[in-house]
């Protein structure tokens, strides 16, 4: 899918900014990225108040989801390349720093929440070594 594709499926005007920020997510190889990431790819290309309007419009409409590390660093990922549910947990790798979606299977268990009660969303973030670098 393109980044014009999803942003007709969302109903959001193609602008140059949305579009760019929805590539270089889907360039990532399913890793999320830091605003400075995918801004800097741009360099001079959006004033600061596009860049940051587009990225809350992107999330608004769920094309994007955030993951706030421990650190409080702010990491973006595509939601709708993902085949994940709109609950799924994140792996951080403490060495490299790459945060990946994981698939929500490893969420099986049942939220027994009591009445009356409705999630909208849940941070779950797994820390440790990814693949990649426990070979090294």
């Amino acid at each position: 899918m393109t980044a014009e594709e999803i942003l007709k499926e969302h109903k959001l005007k193609k602008t140059v900014c949305r579009k760019c920020i929805i590539d270089k997510l889907m360039q990532s190889d399913d890793t999320a990225l830091t605003e400075n990431e995918i801004k800097d790819a741009f360099l001079d290309l959006f004033d600061r108040v596009t860049f940051y309007r587009s990225l809350k419009t992107l999330e608004e409409a769920k094309v994007i989801h955030r993951i706030v590390l421990n650190n409080t660093t702010v990491k973006y990922a595509l939601s709708s390349q993902l085949v994940l549910s709109k609950i799924h947990p994140h792996f951080h790798c403490i060495y490299c720093d790459k945060v990946t979606c994981l698939d929500s299977s490893l969420l099986d268990r049942s939220l027994n929440l009591p009445s009356g009660y409705q999630v909208e969303s849940v941070q779950i973030l797994l820390e440790g070594i990814c693949p990649d670098c426990q070979k090294k």
